[in-house]
């Protein structure tokens, strides 16, 4: 099953310079924050055959299940402030965040 997610040239360039040995990136969703879920990005090597799964060359991402209809269509993008970068996902399904941006929430 595809993922349907998509990654910046800024993310692209990030991830390649952060590389480990484990190629797979897990984005997923967990109930936290005043709004409801926040993002969870983690490098990881076990893919079930219930993720939707994408292969990006020098990586692939997983997305479970559960959090898939939340995160489809999303994509991926690397915000650089000054000597700090951070990973936001842009997700066209989101319809409420907290003030400080950590936790989302969808219809």
């Amino acid at each position: 099953m595809k993922a349907d997610i998509d990654f910046t040239d800024n993310a692209l360039k990030y991830i390649d310079e952060l590389r480990k040995p484990t190629p797979t990136i897990r984005i997923g969703l967990k109930p936290a924050g005043c709004t409801g879920f926040e993002y969870e990005i983690k490098w990881d090597n076990i893919i079930t055959e219930d993720d939707y799964k994408e292969d990006f060359g020098t990586f692939k991402v997983a997305i479970d299940k559960l959090s898939y209809p939340k995160i489809k269509g999303s994509t991926v993008d690397v915000v650089e402030d000054g000597i700090n970068r951070n990973v936001r996902i842009i997700n066209p399904q989101e319809v409420a965040s907290c003030g400080c941006g950590a936790s989302v929430n969808f219809e």
